[in-house]
């Protein structure tokens, strides 16, 4: 089945899992509500659109970096008198000395992921023209956190999750002689009868309500992927093995 290449790297990435207006965190990869949400966003839909058919798309991720979380800790009405403070659900405002809000937002930092998305031609043609000239400019969870490089790879791939296995690793190659295996994330089951690692509760539905889904994490070992570098050495490593393939 042919599909598409994705890659989602920069300085701040946000997949927020279920949370309060207090604390907001984050997932370690990216989730199936951010994917479609990065999606309809390109495709210029609104928040309340049907994403029926971006529903039918199935993911593979492979953590190329995965970064490390960071909190960044907000202050809301801080120092400003009681009238400009933000108010409360019926309209009022909170007592002298209570106006100001805390919160806790996590981000990811340094994290990259290159994701092979499958599904009905259809959808991913259009996706593919989406990611190629946007409606909407995409961002990686949040609006502040914007992607440094390219999103869409590579479009009509024969199979896409086989091509994670010889796609340039964004990251640096280790100093010693080892190399780092590859953790990849699937929302099917990679072998007949694998029994699910974990379940995250993403799958968006009607009315922005949530329901879990499985998920199923492998650790592999790459030989074919080049540890091609960050930044301009990853991007030019990229361009080398796309030429290579289609000569």
């Amino acid at each position: 089945m042919s599909g598409l290449v994705l890659h989602l790297s920069g300085p701040l990435q946000a997949w927020g899992s279920e949370a309060d207006f207090e604390v907001r965190t984050t997932h370690r990869w990216p989730t199936r509500s951010g994917l479609t949400g990065l999606l309809a966003c390109c495709l210029g839909r609104s928040r309340d659109a049907d994403h029926t058919d971006l529903a039918e798309l199935s993911y593979t991720i492979r953590v190329d970096r995965p970064g490390q979380r960071e909190m960044d800790f907000h202050t809301i009405g801080g120092g400003y008198p009681r009238h400009l403070t933000p108010p409360t659900a019926d309209g009022k405002f909170r007592k002298l000395g209570e106006g100001t809000i805390l919160t806790q937002r996590w981000y990811l930092t340094d994290a990259a992921f290159t994701i092979a998305v499958t599904g009905p031609e259809l959808t991913l043609t259009r996706c593919a023209a989406a990611l190629a000239r946007p409606r909407f400019a995409p961002y990686l969870g949040r609006r502040s956190c914007v992607p440094d490089t390219p999103v869409l790879i590579a479009a009509h791939v024969a199979d896409p999750v086989a091509e994670l296995d010889r796609l340039p690793l964004h990251r640096i190659p280790p100093r010693a002689g080892d190399r780092e295996s590859v953790t990849f994330l699937y929302d099917t089951a990679p072998e007949p009868g694998a029994k699910q690692d974990t379940e995250i509760r993403d799958k968006p539905g009607p009315h922005r309500r949530f329901t879990g889904r499985p998920v199923w994490e492998r650790q592999r070992e790459l030989p074919e992927a080049q540890d091609a570098g960050r930044g301009t050495d990853w991007l030019t490593a990229l361009l080398d093995y796309r030429e290579a393939a289609a000569a």
